[in-house]
C-alpha cells in the first residue's frame, strides 16, 4: 500500500480553503477532507515494513505547535501540475518533517530527497491547464494569509488508487503532539 504521513487541515479551515477553489479552467479541486500538509511519502510499503514505521513515528514526543497558510502558488514551468497554498515558516514543521523521514530511514523505507517545501495542494490540473489563469488565480490570492491553527497531532494515511477522480486516503495511526504548544 502506498503510504504518507501528514498534518490534516482543520474543519474550519478548509471550508475557508474551498470557498478558493475556483477559476481555473482544468484543475480538479481537492474535497475540503483531503487538504493537508505531507510531512513525508513513503510510497509503496509493506505491511511488515509498515508496522516498523508505525512504531518509530510513535516514539519521538512533540510538543503541539501552530501553523499558518500564505499565498498560492504552482508546481510546474511552463505546464503547471498543481495549485497549492503555502505554509509560513515553521521551526517546529521542518522538525516533524526530520522526524518522519528519519523514521522511515529506520524502518527500513526508502524516502524522497527533494527539499522540503511544505504546502497545501488545491488541485491537480489537466495537461492543458492555461497558465494564464493559473497565474491570475495566484495573484488574486498572494495576499492570502488565514489565523494560525493548532497542530495537536498527525497521521499515518495510506492512499488507494479510484479508477476516477482523486485517491482515496484512509487514517491507518494518529500521533498525538503535547499540549505544551511552541
Amino acid at each position: 500500500m502506498k503510504l504518507f504521513s501528514a498534518i490534516k487541515i482543520p474543519p474550519h479551515l478548509a471550508e475557508q480553503i474551498q470557498d478558493l477553489q475556483k477559476g481555473v479552467s482544468g484543475a480538479r479541486w481537492s474535497d475540503p477532507d483531503k487538504l493537508h500538509i505531507t510531512l513525508a511519502y513513503y510510497g509503496e510499503v509493506d505491511d511488515a515494513h509498515a508496522e516498523v514505521l508505525d512504531e518509530e513515528l510513535a516514539k519521538r514526543a512533540f510538543s503541539s505547535f501552530k501553523l499558518s497558510l500564505g499565498a498560492a502558488g504552482h508546481f510546474g514551468k511552463s505546464e503547471p501540475h498543481a495549485i497549492w497554498l503555502s505554509v509560513n515558516e515553521s521551526g517546529a514543521l521542518v522538525d516533524l518533517h526530520q522526524h518522519t523521514k528519519f523514521a522511515a530511514r529506520r524502518a527500513g523505507i526508502a524516502v524522497e530527497t527533494r527539499k522540503y517545501k511544505p504546502h497545501v495542494t488545491l488541485a491537480y490540473l489537466k495537461k492543458d491547464a492555461p497558465i494564464e489563469r493559473v497565474i491570475a488565480f495566484e495573484k488574486k490570492r498572494a495576499g492570502f494569509n488565514c489565523k494560525p491553527f493548532l497542530v495537536d497531532e498527525f497521521f499515518l494515511f495510506s492512499s488507494h488508487q479510484k479508477t476516477k477522480g482523486g485517491n482515496l486516503y484512509r487514517k491507518e495511526a494518529s500521533y498525538p503532539l503535547l499540549g505544551n504548544f511552541r
